[in-house]
């Protein structure tokens, strides 16, 4: 998306245009723009908890699918932030995202900003305007805002009041003072330390140890490029053993 440089979170189905057509010619434009409302808010979790890990993204995703699924629709999560910032923070503390309480008005203020995003994106679905918006979302779209000013959609200065929000909430942080942020005293890096609590929460079922183990595989695969991550490839090898060897006293020790 417009802000993939700030954070790796992409939103596969936005890749399909058959979504946006479906949408249209079912008049269910409010489902387009409940999905395109996920990406900003899964970014502005992301600065509050200081995580790339997945599970920021998918946190936001179990929130919106108990929203939609109790029948919240995308103008009753504009008009009741709050309710929305609860889902959120409530999913995140399930997946071990670490969330204060006084977090939940840096989520509302997001979904305002947001939807403002959201709302001139969408403010024409014809035909016309939803070619222009799904040629921007395409992964390999190389400058999105061209696309869509050139199509009358000029989201600039919501964008950039967006990104200027996401720089106060994540006090402007380098790269290396994110780093500093991201690894807890411990050590542990907190995308590993996000796993235990799952499995915690989880009870350890077979299915949450299986997840586990695939997650800190990929989380693995994912630091080798560089050598500076030695200690959270330690870490993240650690835990997968302690999971392999299914030693539960292990893994609920893993944070002393």
């Amino acid at each position: 998306m417009w802000m993939t440089q700030v954070n790796p979170i992409y939103i596969r189905s936005m890749e399909s245009r058959d979504f946006y057509h479906k949408n249209v010619k079912q008049k269910h434009p409010e489902d387009l723009r409940t999905m395109l409302l996920h990406p900003f808010l899964a970014l502005t979790l992301s600065h509050i908890a200081k995580s790339t890990s997945k599970h920021v993204g998918h946190a936001v995703g179990d929130a919106f699918d108990s929203l939609v699924l109790g029948g919240v629709k995308y103008g009753e999560m504009k008009q009741n932030p709050e309710k929305v910032a609860d889902e959120i923070i409530s999913a995140a503390r399930e997946r071990g995202i670490p969330v204060k309480n006084e977090d939940k008005e840096k989520i509302i203020t997001a979904i305002q900003k947001a939807s403002k995003i959201v709302d001139k994106l969408t403010g024409d679905v014809s035909e016309e305007k939803l070619d222009a918006l799904y040629q921007a979302l395409a992964e390999k779209t190389d400058d999105p805002l061209y696309i869509l000013k050139r199509n009358g959609i000029d989201i600039e200065p919501e964008l950039e009041e967006f990104r200027q929000f996401l720089a106060e909430i994540s006090g402007r942080k380098t790269e290396t003072e994110d780093l500093k942020v991201r690894t807890p005293k411990t050590g542990i890096p907190s995308e590993v330390l996000a796993i235990v609590k799952g499995l915690e929460f989880a009870d350890f079922s077979e299915n949450a140890m299986q997840k586990a183990e695939k997650e800190l595989l990929e989380l693995i695969d994912g630091l080798l490029d560089d050598e500076k991550n030695a200690l959270w490839v330690f870490y993240a090898v650690k835990l997968l053993r302690l999971i392999q060897r299914k030693d539960l006293g292990g893994i609920k020790k893993f944070e002393d």
